[in-house]
């Protein structure tokens, strides 16, 4: 198993949303409301007048098999929201209950 943080501009939570359903993921939880700033090029999300926008956060634990499509599907939606922003981070999980 691993677990995967998709963080992105809440702009894009339908692109999201709809690449958690083709791939069949349907355990998740989603953070609302999340500030930050990408680490190259991208403009603060801050939620305030300023830089009103916000990001979202989803983080999944996935069968090793469903890694790669859902990175290819991230890549595909970066490549074509160039300017609001998404990522994924995986890392192994080690137990579950």
């Amino acid at each position: 198993m691993k677990a995967v943080m998709i963080v992105y501009n809440h702009a894009i939570t339908e692109e999201v949303d709809e690449t958690l359903e083709k791939l069949n993921i349907r355990g998740f939880t989603r953070f609302l409301d999340v500030h930050g700033q990408g680490s190259d090029k991208g403009e603060p999300h801050q939620g305030s007048h300023i830089w009103p926008s916000k990001n979202a956060v989803v983080l999944t634990f996935i069968e090793d098999s469903l890694v790669d499509g859902l990175l290819k599907n991230v890549e595909q939606i970066n490549k074509d929201a160039d300017e609001q922003g998404i990522h994924a981070f995986v890392w192994n999980m080690e137990k579950m209950i």
